[in-house]
């Protein structure tokens, strides 16, 4: 056989061991960065206002896939009244070791959220997912898109077939979309169009979003930023809130803001003289829809 004939018949092979290696290496890399990383991050604030902790951590995902398993996961964020804290028994965190800035997130086992409203008085929430998985898309070092869903939430007081959260910036702003199947729910805001909710949908646009560019690039501590967006006169036109409930269908639309506290203020419109009425932490519904 000529050298010629011998080159073209191991060339390809030489070629993907080539590939292969420089995959192995830059997955190596960039794995021990991550690992370094959550090792500085754990127990620090993550961005200002942010804190991160967890007791365990595990990297997978060779060669092509960055995978952070973390066990009890705690995120802390500060808030008006004081401090949110979700905890999450499992997490997992999935990103590609090329290509663009996109992860995606994980959550298992048992979930606890807690607050203080505006009032200072605490508030806990705990419920088991079925599946809960979200995806986050950076470009430029700046979060552009957040997609989030639960599916089987099941909790004492909250519970829905699914549940759904979706973000994006456009333009000056961030189009916003959040969904409820099959809720059963007594408190909270949508506790007052319930208990049993067969679907709800709301989709909306979050205004004067030059003041939350800040936030979104991990710049500035959450409720900052919130004031900041308030004082500029930020708003969120609610193109459409659709309840179905009870066989009944009613949907209203109007704009929300945000008081000092940081809860929802202002005015949903429906047909015949029904409104949706957002004060401090309570929601209030002057007619329309038929009561269990």
């Amino acid at each position: 056989m000529r050298y010629s004939s011998r080159f073209f018949l191991y060339a390809p092979f030489v070629g993907l061991l080539l590939l292969a290696a420089v995959a192995m290496t830059n997955w190596w890399f960039k794995a021990s960065a991550m690992a370094a990383h959550l090792d500085a991050i754990n127990g620090h604030e993550i961005m200002p206002g942010v804190r991160v902790s967890f007791s365990e951590k595990r990297l997978a995902g060779f060669p092509f896939r960055l995978d952070a398993i973390l066990k009890n996961l705690q995120v802390e964020v500060a808030g008006a009244g004081g401090p949110a804290v979700w905890t999450s028994e499992g997490f997992a965190l999935h990103t590609l070791a090329y290509g663009r800035v996109q992860a995606i997130l994980e959550a298992g086992g048992r979930q606890m959220l807690s607050w203080r409203d505006g009032r200072g008085g605490l508030h806990r929430f705990t419920f088991l997912p079925g599946t809960f998985r979200a995806s986050a898309l950076l470009q430029n070092g700046k979060l552009i898109r957040f997609d989030s869903e639960i599916v089987d939430l099941d909790g004492a007081d909250f519970r829905a077939g699914n549940a759904q959260l979706h973000a994006r910036t456009v333009r000056d702003g961030v189009d916003v979309y959040f969904k409820l199947l099959n809720a059963h729910i007594t408190g909270g805001y949508a506790g007052a169009l319930g208990p049993d909710i067969t679907a709800l949908a709301a989709s909306g646009h979050v205004n004067g979003g030059s003041a939350l560019q800040s936030l979104l690039s991990g710049d500035e501590a959450p409720h900052a930023a919130l004031d900041r967006w308030r004082s500029a006169g930020g708003s969120i036109d609610v193109s459409e809130l659709s309840v179905v409930h009870q066989n009944r269908t009613s949907r209203f639309t109007g704009k929300l803001t945000l008081d000092a506290a940081h809860d929802l203020s202002g005015t949903l419109n429906g047909g015949n003289g029904t409104a949706l009425q957002f004060s401090g932490n309570r929601l209030t519904l002057n007619s329309g829809l038929a009561r269990p």
